[in-house]
């Protein structure tokens, strides 16, 4: 992942009822913001990777379906692209499995439909406040993937095995080969990932996600 676009202040909003849709990019402005608003939630999907970071104003009113997990998964469609992003939920009439669902997933905060301009300040000044932290860490993420592409299929292997908390004989009876054969892995590993100790490797792989795989995941 390169820079992210940063947008000074900027609200993604999503509705397809065209009224809401425009009385709320009328007060996003009023509260001196920039706007960005799509009339379907498939339109910010297909923008989603030139988007500037910031908030999304994310209107719910697929009522037809009626499942509160439909909105997790709407939520977790946009974080999986942009995890930096701070989605609102909003919804006429929310239920408190919508709030649940919509929180578990990842939204910061639900509004409901019409929204206020004295609710939405509030929101948004959150949602602002916690954009620069996810900008950064998605910012770390992309420069640590980018080092550990430089690694070798058999460097990852081994990798995997040091993070899994194996020994050194532990990964070399696994990967079959010699335990010195494991150490110049490893040192190889900690030179090519800028890493002098075994703490800043493990803290580089709960930020990659190679925690998240053992060694039978090479």
């Amino acid at each position: 992942m390169g820079e992210i676009n940063v947008g000074q202040s900027t609200v993604h909003i999503v509705d397809s009822d065209p009224a809401h849709r425009r009385d709320l990019a009328q007060m996003v402005r009023q509260l001196g913001l920039d706007c960005h608003p799509f009339a379907a939630f498939s339109d910010l999907m297909e923008a989603m990777g030139y988007l500037p970071a910031g908030c999304i104003l994310l209107a719910w009113r697929d009522r037809a379906a009626n499942e509160a997990a439909a909105l997790g998964a709407v939520v977790r469609s946009v974080l999986l692209q942009r995890p930096e992003m701070a989605v609102v939920i909003m919804a006429a009439s929310p239920t408190i499995a919508d709030v649940v669902q919509a929180l578990r997933a990842g939204a910061i905060d639900f509004l409901e439909i019409p929204v206020q301009t004295e609710m939405l300040r509030p929101v948004l000044d959150h949602g602002f406040a916690v954009l620069p932290a996810r900008v950064a860490r998605q910012q770390r993420i992309g420069q640590a993937s980018a080092l550990t592409t430089q690694l070798t299929p058999r460097e990852q292997e081994v990798l995997r095995g040091v993070v899994a908390g194996l020994t050194n004989r532990a990964i070399a009876e696994r990967l079959r080969i010699g335990v010195r054969t494991v150490e110049m892995h490893r040192g190889n590993i900690m030179q090519k990932l800028q890493m002098d100790n075994l703490a800043a490797l493990i803290r580089f792989a709960i930020l990659t996600g190679i925690l998240d795989h053992g060694l039978d995941a090479a």
